[in-house]
């Protein structure tokens, strides 16, 4: 999310009219909450699924997994391959 909040600032201290900026930033948020990164729901059954999408979107890495079981970071490396 500061990630995303730097990039929404930089946005709006970019070139362009204040208007065009707006539009562009209520786009940008309106794509960027359908990231799992910014919006998930967490269950047991969406566990894995969840954890690649994360990866996959740079919100997570392999590093971030260090302390889950070795089990579940191998289903994961299979699955990103």
């Amino acid at each position: 999310m500061d990630k995303l909040n730097k990039e929404y600032i930089e946005l709006l201290n970019g070139e362009g009219t204040p208007s065009e900026k707006f539009w562009t930033l209520e786009e940008r948020i309106r794509n960027d909450k359908k990231d799992t990164g910014v919006q998930l729901r967490m269950s047991r059954s969406n566990c894995i699924s969840n954890i690649v999408s994360l990866l996959n979107e740079g919100a997570i890495t392999m590093n971030d997994l260090e302390e889950f079981s070795d089990e579940l970071k191998e289903n994961i490396r299979f699955i990103t391959g």
